[in-house]
């Protein structure tokens, strides 16, 4: 069987698909202190480095070269990784766990050695904002950016962050939509802050060669769902392992594809690591006793950072459980996702304090999913005690319930009054898109999602008026 058979080919299967999962993933997961999933350097001792080969240009969607700062992923002719290539490095856990140990990181600088100016410049507005206001952030859940046009809408701001996903580029039909250059776009066109998560797609049987389907969520958390291994997935030599190689460097090559582009990324692979309902998560004693979750997030770390030597990442960890802690100097901001049974705008307090019994000293924290929006009032009266970096709400009916005949998003007032989402992205405490410092390579244009409902939206208003 041909395992590797997923290339980044666009289709409108994989539009209508990407749409439709990322909606499935706000609806599946357990309990667990309300945090269930609604989303869903030189070369380490010991191991094998390569010389890719290829020339160091990335290629956009546009059809433009640019040239990557970073080790450039090897590509086969067809546009997908070259397998020889990736197959002879390995990541050797006890070296770069021991190269952890001996680093040393400063306040001001992230993790990475590799960091370019760009990105140490947005951890440092990071760190100076942390513990005095919020960023707001919001998750996106599809091409159309229906949650955009919402925020635009009803209060007339954008959230500072937004929330991207990898979700469909390594299945077979591609990512239609093409997240990484709607990124590029947030970022170089609109000075957004670009935000990456990866619901990491997977076949769902390695060893049924007629089963074409993949799915990230395991038995019982979603339909379709897979039985990949995720032990074999950290062992070379299986078919597993393999899949997780070429994944990760499909990945890579997307993030250059950012950093080519000059937009630093905060990266939250592997989230929500505390529950069973992703193939990567901590489903038994033997995860955590075999420090599995641990090694497929150093294996990421370690081929990201130390063999294609990105410059342009801060690391979000999203493990949540004090049994799938890594390495401090291999993240810089700790997230929890918390999503209350009934309305909670609460800052969250409990989550927040358990959150820091687990995450090393020093390391900002997050609020790296949410079901309800902080009230900004409480924000501002628990910094100090709760200090969140950012919220990011999930995307969909967390945000919006429908739309109008004109296609203008309709608040979900299950969620949130206009009222209150007009409090929240006014308030001093919460920083919005038109807040953000001016980032280095980028222009202050609004979304073209957003500029192509501008009469809509005039429209809409007017109607509204009128019936009011």
């Amino acid at each position: 069987m041909n395992i590797f058979k997923r290339k980044t080919t666009a289709s409108l299967l994989a539009a209508v698909m990407l749409v439709s999962a990322l909606s499935a993933c706000s609806g599946n997961g357990n309990s667990n202190d309300q945090t269930n999933s609604q989303s869903a350097a030189p070369t380490t001792d010991q191991s094998t480095s390569a010389d890719n080969g290829n020339s160091a240009n990335v290629q956009d969607t546009a059809g433009q070269n640019s040239t990557a700062l970073s080790n450039p992923v090897a590509m086969t002719e067809d546009g997908d990784v070259d397998m020889e290539v990736a197959l002879k490095y390995e990541t050797d856990f006890d070296a770069l766990k021991a190269k952890l140990d001996a680093k040393k990181v400063s306040d001001d600088h992230p993790v990475s050695e590799n960091s370019n100016p760009e990105t140490v410049a947005l951890y440092q507005y990071l760190r100076s904002i942390y513990g005095k206001q919020v960023l707001s952030a919001q998750q996106l859940g599809g091409s159309a950016d229906k949650e955009s046009i919402a925020y635009y809408y009803y209060t007339g701001e954008l959230p500072a962050i937004k929330g991207f996903d990898f979700i469909f580029k390594t299945t077979p039909a591609g990512d239609g939509a093409d997240w990484t250059q709607m990124a590029i776009d947030w970022h170089t066109k609109s000075n957004g802050i670009v935000y990456f998560c990866w619901h990491w797609n997977v076949p769902c049987d390695i060893n049924d060669p007629d089963n074409q389907l993949e799915a990230f969520y395991t038995e019982g958390a979603g339909n379709p769902y897979t039985t990949f291994s995720l032990e074999n997935a950290v062992t070379p030599g299986t078919k597993e392992y393999e899949v997780a190689i070429h994944d990760i460097d499909l990945i890579a090559h997307e993030l250059q594809r950012l950093e080519a582009a000059g937009v630093p990324v905060l990266w939250r692979p592997l989230h929500e690591g505390s529950g069973a309902w992703f193939w990567w998560g901590m489903k038994d004693k033997e995860t955590v006793e075999k420090e599995l979750y641990q090694k497929l997030w150093y294996m990421i770390y370690d081929r990201l950072e130390n063999y294609h030597k990105l410059t342009n990442l801060i690391w979000v960890w999203n493990g949540q459980s004090k049994h799938l802690v890594v390495h401090e100097n291999s993240y810089d901001i700790s997230g929890i996702d918390v999503y209350p049974q009934s309305e909670d705008h609460s800052v969250q307090a409990k989550s927040y304090e358990n959150l820091k019994k687990y995450t090393a000293d020093g390391k900002m924290l997050a609020l790296s999913e949410c079901g309800y929006i902080p009230d900004p009032d409480e924000l501002a009266q628990n910094l100090g005690t709760v200090n969140w970096l950012f919220y990011m709400p999930w995307n969909g009916e967390f945000i919006y319930k429908g739309s109008t005949l004109l296609g203008i998003p309709v608040l979900n007032e299950e969620k949130m009054s206009e009222d209150f989402f007009k409090k929240v992205m006014s308030s001093d405490t919460v920083i919005t898109l038109s807040e953000l410092p001016d980032f280095e390579g980028t222009t202050r244009e609004l979304p073209e999602t957003i500029q192509f409902e501008m009469f809509n939206m005039q429209q809409q208003r007017e109607k509204d008026n009128a019936n009011n």
